[in-house]
């Protein structure tokens, strides 16, 4: 099975919390990241699809780049999330992100013959969230 992965950045800014939770509940669970800050955000997207005997790949690179760059990264870059639509009623953990940019890019991704393998996001270096599709029976 081919996978090919494409790496994207934007710069946002957020605070978690959590309506769930009173105020010393959203201070024992995130601490320092209660308040508003920002990070330099990773983004990387994985695909797989059939390979092409004519073109010799499964999806155009420049499909990928251009579906996720209109359908997340400028509408997220320099951005507040919390206000965004996107992530209107979840917190804006990487895991609530990952989930997120995957039910947006999934469905455009598909219609260009792209099956949506992975979503990893990162906030720093040191922190990174993976979100992995299932293994398929057929393999791919």
């Amino acid at each position: 099975m081919h996978l090919l992965t494409r790496r994207f950045s934007f710069s946002s800014s957020h605070r978690l919390q959590s309506i769930a939770m009173d105020a010393n509940g959203n201070t024992c669970a995130y601490g320092l990241c209660e308040n508003i800050h920002g990070h330099n955000y990773r983004l990387e997207v994985t695909v797989s699809g059939a390979v092409d005997p004519a073109t010799g790949f499964f999806c155009n690179v420049m499909d990928l780049s251009a579906i996720v760059r209109e359908t997340v990264v400028d509408p997220c870059d320099h951005r507040y999330l919390n206000d965004l639509p996107m992530f209107q009623g979840v917190v804006t953990t990487m895991e609530n992100l990952a989930s997120r940019i995957w039910q947006v890019i999934e469905e455009p991704l598909s219609a260009r013959g792209m099956r949506l393998v992975e979503v990893l996001v990162g906030e720093t270096d040191e922190h990174w969230v993976r979100l992995r599709r299932p293994p398929a029976a057929d393999g791919l």
